[in-house]
């Protein structure tokens, strides 16, 4: 644990020093500030659902802009091959990279408090289990979109690829919500499973279901752990 919270802080702190970041964190908070003030000022709807909804949208946009660089990055510069051959297990360096990079979504996402304070303000009858199980459910989804770009990262060593890949899986499970309409009754209650809006929906409302929980904490350990198996297979052969 005390290597994956050391590895976890040292690339929480370096993302800090790439102008990437900043650009990423400036872009979040510029177009979900304008949404709010939209949704508020504009439309006059004093809540927080329609913030996290849109916060989850763009997740699917930036995580993989925050994640592209983990792996892929230390693959081109033959930095991971070096961690490779030091007593660091993968596992470790897997973990620390999707804490780090959770880190700095919780960092963005932080800043919806202040939607949350200016809503108390101006609204009336503020369902506040709502808003607190819909930040833990933002969080949660959240951070499976972290484990999805991790493990996007750990296949190519192009950053860009793992961009698409990472983007292409999100996107995934978070459009088969608006295709619920165009299937068959039967897969239905099949693609409701799988789909991360759907199970927003719980918490957004106030409702916390075990089987939602579980089910984001059951990606997050299938992409880290197929990040992993990855890495293992290519130093496996490199060794060959």
């Amino acid at each position: 644990m005390k290597t994956i919270l050391t590895i976890a802080r040292k690339e929480y702190e370096l993302a800090f020093r790439s102008i990437t970041s900043y650009i990423v964190f400036v872009l979040f908070l510029v177009i979900s500030g304008v949404f709010f003030a939209t949704t508020v000022f504009k439309v006059g709807l004093a809540e927080m659902r329609g913030v996290y909804g849109f916060m989850h949208l763009l997740c699917i946009f930036f995580v993989p802009a925050i994640t592209m660089g983990s792996i892929a990055k230390e693959r081109s510069n033959g930095t991971l091959e070096l961690l490779s051959t030091m007593p660091i297990r993968l596992s470790h360096v897997v973990w620390g990279k999707i804490l780090a990079a959770f880190l700095q979504l919780k960092t963005l996402i932080a800043f919806s408090v202040v939607y949350f304070i200016m809503i108390a303000i101006l609204g009336e009858g503020i369902d506040l289990g709502a808003v607190l199980l819909g930040f833990v459910g933002l969080s949660l989804a959240g951070a499976t979109h972290v484990a999805i770009g991790i493990f996007a990262s750990s296949l190519p060593s192009n950053q860009v690829v793992a961009f698409i890949i990472a983007f292409v899986i999100s996107a995934f499970f978070y459009v088969l919500r608006f295709l619920l309409v165009l299937v068959p009754l039967p897969l239905v209650r099949i693609l409701q499973y799988f789909s991360f809006e759907h199970r927003l929906m719980n918490f957004m409302k106030g409702v916390l279901d075990l089987k939602d929980l579980f089910f984001f904490v059951a990606l997050i350990v299938i992409f880290a752990t197929l990040a992993q198996l990855n890495l293992q297979s290519k130093n496996m052969m490199q060794e060959r």
